[in-house]
């Protein structure tokens, strides 16, 4: 039998060993998933994944009988998964991957200091167990960088879905509230979304709130007003609310002209206006 093939063994038959001290050398109360009181549950996936990941990191010392890169790259990238569901930063992964590697050579050595291992060999042993472990490392950077990518996309897109309701009040007019900061990005999205909601409800008139909104540049101020315009080739009458003095000046500045648009100071008094001339044909001008 080779002295690889002892190594391995040795590795295989002290697996949960080396799995227990990496576990009892988590510090407490760290409030990290890698925290020695994270939990029973935690500590079980914990001990699965040193488990997968100390088996399939043992196999590079016989990798002329077996291929353990693959097992790496999926092991990797299920765990990467994991973490950036569970929103563990990615220090404190790596931080437990120099650990991991720490111990693992550790046991190595003591492999080395038992049996008659000829320095070439030890050598070899140390490149195959950097080459793994950058290797591992790298795929788990790789995928986590990725997967964390796609859920900040899928949450963004998200949360521009809830930032542009449009919610109706009465059966032919509905509110748009214009909240928090507004970017081209998002303006773009809104008016996308607007148009797509009018275009599907019989609507005659929208509000559009802006009293929430703070401050705009140039172009989300051309957003706003392609997205009235847009509305009125629609057969939607556009009336905007709750517009700040600061909205106000730069929509001036940008000479912007609101001659043909309905303005009220407040969307509380726009809905009065409704509800004081209601089932009457109402002019909102103020």
């Amino acid at each position: 039998m080779s002295k690889a093939q002892d190594l391995y063994e040795f590795l295989q038959n002290n697996a949960s060993e080396i799995t227990q001290e990496w576990l009892d050398g988590r510090h407490k109360g760290t409030k990290s998933i890698y925290a020695s009181d994270a939990g029973e549950e935690t500590e079980k996936q914990l001990r699965e994944n040193n488990q997968k990941l100390l088996d399939a990191m043992s196999k590079v010392f016989i990798s002329e009988k077996s291929s353990p890169e693959q097992e790496l790259k999926e092991w990797a990238e299920e765990v990467s998964e994991r973490r950036v569901s569970e929103q563990v930063p990615i220090h404190e992964t790596l931080g437990e991957f120099r650990r991991f590697r720490s111990m693992l050579w550790d046991k190595i050595k003591q492999f080395i200091y038992n049996d008659e291992v000829d320095l070439d060999t030890i050598l070899r042993w140390g490149e195959l167990l950097n080459d793994a472990h950058d290797y591992v490392v790298l795929q788990f950077v790789e995928h986590y960088d990725k997967t964390n990518t796609t859920q900040m996309h899928a949450q963004q897109q998200l949360i521009n879905e809830l930032s542009a309701p449009v919610i109706p009040i009465t059966d032919k007019e509905a509110i748009l509230p214009l909240i928090g900061d507004l970017d081209s990005t998002r303006t773009s999205h809104i008016q996308k979304s607007t148009l797509e909601q009018c275009s599907k409800h019989p609507y005659e008139t929208l509000y559009l709130d802006m009293s929430g909104v703070q401050t705009i540049d140039t172009i989300v101020a051309h957003h706003i007003f392609q997205l009235i315009q847009s509305l009125d080739l629609l057969g939607v009458k556009s009336v905007i609310c709750g517009m700040n003095p600061k909205v106000a000046q730069v929509a001036i500045q940008l000479g912007i002209d609101f001659s043909n648009i309905t303005i009220k100071s407040t969307l509380s008094h726009a809905l009065d206006a409704i509800n004081f001339h209601e089932g009457e044909n109402t002019d909102l001008t103020t």
